[in-house]
């Protein structure tokens, strides 16, 4: 169960400090969460990580869905077994990716249909989908499936980018009572 305290707020600005409580460790906010796109932080070892005081990584469920892919890492015990990282993780659902891999994917309502930036290979990224893949990796943070517009750009794009995300959210929800990190 994740719960959330705040310690301190800012009275003027309603800036607040506070403490992230997850499975595997607390979190102190605000924090950084150094990228560990599949599941490493390059040049750094998590032994490296917890010496400088990193709490929370942030690895990326597109990535680790085309390799190893989910089923493997479930099958070697889940994400923080597999990586050898005994503190917080959250990963993120792949939406960015249908943003940085624009030329490589397709978007509907439905989802994202990526082609593989390493072999060509189509895969279909939606809010179960999502969902599913990050009940395998097992991380203390899941986040659903969104979709967002480049900057600057058109109020229509960006209202059926909130509308669609809004939507995904809500598939999210319908199906996250069956994957026990979602609370």
């Amino acid at each position: 169960m994740i719960s959330f305290k705040v310690i301190k707020k800012d009275p003027h600005t309603d800036a607040r400090c506070g403490v992230l409580k997850t499975k595997h460790h607390e979190v102190k906010t605000p924090n950084f969460m150094p990228v560990a796109t599949q599941g490493t932080v390059k040049t750094l070892s998590p032994a490296d990580l917890e010496k400088i005081g990193v709490e929370i990584i942030v690895c990326n469920t597109y990535h680790l869905m085309l390799r190893p892919t989910s089923s493997v890492i479930k099958k070697l015990g889940g994400l923080h077994r597999f990586i050898g990282w005994d503190r917080a993780i959250l990963t993120d659902s792949g939406g960015f990716q249908a943003y940085s891999l624009g030329e490589l994917r397709k978007v509907d309502d439905e989802g994202i249909e990526f082609s593989s930036h390493l072999d060509g290979s189509k895969h279909l990224l939606n809010p179960e989908i999502a969902v599913a893949i990050q009940s395998e990796l097992d991380p203390d943070i899941a986040m659903c499936l969104d979709f967002f517009t480049p900057y600057p750009s058109q109020i229509l794009e960006a209202r059926i980018a909130v509308e669609r995300t809004v939507n995904w959210a809500q598939r999210s929800i319908a199906v996250k009572k069956n994957f026990r990190y979602l609370g």
